[in-house]
């Protein structure tokens, strides 16, 4: 995985991850439609733990390439 891949998926496993913190209950934006900020909260959720491999990809080096310091 190149340093540009790895920058975009960091990216956005954090735009999602802030995302998802905001689809709470106590949230005004949950007050506004919270069918669809469950929507939103489960789905990023589920994004999330899609991009695990590739988030553990991004700390281990594959065979003859160097690990970036961070």
């Amino acid at each position: 995985m190149n340093a540009r891949t790895r920058k975009l998926l960091c990216a956005a496993e954090q735009a999602v991850g802030r995302l998802v913190e905001k689809c709470h209950k106590g949230d005004p934006l949950y007050a506004t439609n919270p069918k669809a900020v469950a929507q939103v909260s489960r789905t990023g959720k589920w994004f999330l733990n899609a991009l695990t491999p590739f988030a553990q990809a991004r700390t281990t080096a594959a065979p003859g390439e160097r690990q970036e310091r961070k």
